[in-house]
């Protein structure tokens, strides 16, 4: 794939009932947001599988082209609900943005703690409350779009287009691991 100039990065905390995106480019506000679906453990399989795809199909037109999609991977750690639903849409969503214009870099959830907060194993609402603090011209409205924007803040800061200067050292710490895919 031939060398690409990121114009945009969307963050992207994929979530079953609150998808939470944030969209920070050069030209235009940082706009953050939901994409939600309800649906339950019971409903048949058929129905499960449906709820995915609208998910997916809902997602993928709120990424620009040549963007740089940093996207939360998943907590393999974590024992939480419906995570064979959730690997299902998160490698539905992975595939379908891997081999187009977008680059994909995930990022693991301690690394995204570790940014915001400056600890690893910080709560979703440290989180949240730091990503406030930090970001007070973007319309955060719960965890799920502050750690869409603290992950688009990642990528900024990896393309040397930081939104988020001074950073302390700690939680500048978290990009140690992480580098741009080598088609960026």
């Amino acid at each position: 794939m031939p060398e690409t100039n990121f114009d945009t990065v969307v963050g992207l905390d994929l979530s079953l009932t609150s998808t939470g995106l944030a969209v920070i480019g050069p030209d235009l506000p940082p706009w953050c947001g939901t994409i939600g679906t309800k649906g339950t453990d019971a409903d048949p399989w058929p129905v499960r599988y449906r709820r995915l795809i609208d998910l997916t199909r809902r997602i993928l037109p709120a990424i620009p082209d040549c963007a740089l999609v940093v996207l939360e991977a998943p907590a393999y750690s974590r024992n939480t609900g419906k995570a064979f639903d959730r690997a299902g849409l998160w490698w539905m969503l992975y595939d379908l943005l891997v081999g187009t214009t977008r680059t994909v870099l995930p990022v693991a959830p301690n690394l995204r703690a570790k940014y915001a907060t400056g600890k690893p194993g910080a709560s979703k609402d440290a989180v949240l409350a730091a990503a406030v603090r930090r970001y007070p011209d973007i319309d955060i409205t719960g965890n799920d779009t502050a750690d869409a924007v603290v992950l688009a803040a990642i990528g900024r800061r990896l393309l040397g287009q930081p939104i988020d200067d001074p950073m302390p050292a700690l939680n500048l710490s978290a990009l140690a691991t992480l580098s741009l895919p080598k088609e960026a």
